[in-house]
């Protein structure tokens, strides 16, 4: 799809000339106000904002203190490469970190196509190269002013901005989707399990192997050199495991030939977590895969398929790591939590039969399929976004 835009009547512009950087400031005790957003609470990527604190019942700094209205634009100037953008439906209050904007005349830009200028690649990359400090980097409202880009006429804006909302509402419509769906699965698994048929058996008995991690030597340092599997394995919410990304890693021989990968390997992840996403994530292999290993902070769980369907055991585990189970097992040390492995898998779980297991593992893969099919649908619109984001935006350097 292309949009076919004839620049010649666009106008180089400052967003000092059309941009206003409102600081309205109020007092959160006695604003009247019930919401604030913190950095947190704004997305990377999406313009909706589904998070927010509640003055008066969550933690709230001292610099939060700007008033912001429905319709104005947010943008974190901390951590700019996070590329923090969104458009409040509600009025609140957010930190002083955080900029408020609008436009200085509607007869010169239109606030809802502002939004797109600020999510723009081109934008993102000008804010990241101006952006101070190297720990945790900021941009000035001096430097953010300055950004040149190429403004289209009125009525322009209005067309692209109409395009631009409607590609963006079906975004948040299948990320409904997606949600619903695994919501859906969450709920079968939970119903399934709990009323599974069978003897009740410890998880490390359904394993012929539970194999530790290995973070090997640099590369053609040792006798066989290996994907070493990193965090970005979970990554999206994946259940099977893919080593795309994966750095290579050599260790001995003796070690990989304990430590390699097979088809239906389950990967755990032993340590990492957050307060909102808990340790124990999991993985599948599946097929053939690239010559590869668990690191330190990851077990490889090794199910015997005479007992268990190696899915079966993997979608127990996944179901109980969003359920929560992990957390019982899981301890904190400084940032980071580990999971009790050994106390773990020695829970018992009903193991139905290999039919039974079969079975449910369809169902299972009835809701794998419309996950898939919106993925999918979700990857073409982002790609869409993409190509025309860069055709309005792009140049004039």
């Amino acid at each position: 799809m292309s949009l076919s835009l004839d620049k010649t009547a666009w106008k180089r512009v400052t967003l000092r000339d059309v941009v206003r950087h409102v600081t309205d400031r109020v007092d959160a005790e006695t604003s009247g106000l019930e919401r604030f957003l913190a950095g947190e609470h704004i997305p990377s990527g999406s313009l909706a904002i589904t998070d927010w604190g509640v003055i008066g019942r969550d933690p709230i700094g001292p610099m939060f203190y700007k008033r912001f209205k429905p319709g104005h634009v947010l943008y974190v100037s901390r951590r700019t490469y996070l590329r923090k953008v969104a458009v409040p439906e509600f009025e609140g209050i957010t930190g002083e970190k955080t900029f408020v904007l609008e436009t200085l005349d509607e007869n010169l830009l239109l606030q809802e196509f502002l939004p797109f200028v600020l999510s723009a690649e081109r934008f993102h990359a000008y804010a990241i190269a101006h952006s101070r400090g190297s720990v945790n980097p900021y941009l000035n409202w001096g430097e953010l002013a300055a950004y040149e880009f190429d403004l289209p006429p009125l009525d322009e804006q209005k067309r692209l901005a109409d395009l631009l909302w409607a590609l963006e509402r079906h975004r948040v419509e299948l990320d409904g989707q997606v949600s619903a769906v695994e919501a859906a699965l969450q709920h079968f698994l939970a119903d399934s399990f709990r009323t599974a048929p069978g003897p009740q058996i410890k998880i490390v008995d359904l394993c012929t192997h539970v194999i530790g991690g290995i973070w090997g030597s640099p590369e053609g340092k040792a006798e066989v050199d290996v994907l070493a599997l990193g965090p970005r394995v979970y990554s999206d919410g994946a259940t099977q495991l893919a080593t795309d990304g994966s750095p290579v890693r050599s260790v001995s021989r003796r070690q990989a030939e304990v430590r390699l990968v097979r088809d239906g390997d389950i990967i755990l992840e032993r340590s990492g977590g957050s307060p909102s996403q808990p340790v124990g994530r999991v993985v599948v292999a599946r097929g053939e895969l690239a010559p590869c290993v668990p690191t330190d902070f990851q077990r490889l769980l090794r199910p015997n398929p005479e007992v268990v369907e190696p899915r079966f055991l993997f979608w127990r585990l996944r179901h109980d790591w969003a359920a929560g189970v992990t957390r019982d097992y899981a301890k904190k040390t400084t940032n980071i939590t580990n999971l009790s492995v050994k106390d773990y898998i020695a829970r018992s779980i009903a193991v139905p039969s290999l039919a039974n297991q079969i079975q449910l593992l369809g169902r299972v893969a009835s809701f794998e399929d419309t996950l898939a099919s919106v993925i999918m649908e979700k990857s073409e619109l982002a790609a869409l976004r993409r190509s025309l984001h860069e055709e309005t935006f792009r140049g004039g350097e």
